[in-house]
């Protein structure tokens, strides 16, 4: 289980931190790619993606249906889109909904379900976590 805080990061991750510290945490099982549409890279974990800027500074952390990531005790990954948008409302009372899931701007949270068109129950398959001006990039 890995707690999101704000605008801060993810669990030891925290955004800033360069590719080496946060692969000295999480270990070598990992595979390097370069980011298609912005600036920087992104290394991949089986449970999460951690994306990087030009300057190997973390910027975001996403995580995927095992990566069990959590904010304020309440489990994210998994649950009911319709669900989790009610408690994040409570939040946040900007939240922006779109066609696959919703963006926080003020907690630093974006979630993802792809088959949202075809139903609010549907689960959420992601979740991430971002640096303050991230979708600004």
């Amino acid at each position: 289980m890995y707690e999101i805080k704000p605008y801060i990061g993810v669990g030891e991750i925290q955004f800033g931190m360069k590719s080496e510290k946060i692969c000295e945490i999480l270990g070598d099982n990992y595979k390097r790619f370069e980011n298609q549409y912005t600036p920087g890279f992104r290394i991949c974990y089986p449970e999460f993606h951690i994306f990087f800027d030009e300057n190997d500074s973390c910027n975001a952390i996403e995580g995927n249906i095992s990566s069990g990531f959590y904010f304020n005790n309440i489990e994210i990954v998994g649950k009911p889109f319709i669900t989790i948008k009610k408690i994040f409302e409570d939040y946040d009372d900007e939240l922006e909904i779109n066609e696959d899931g919703f963006i926080s701007y003020k907690l630093g949270i974006s979630v993802y379900v792809p088959t949202l068109k075809k139903s609010k129950k549907e689960l959420i398959q992601g979740v991430i976590a971002f640096k303050e001006g991230y979708y600004n990039l």
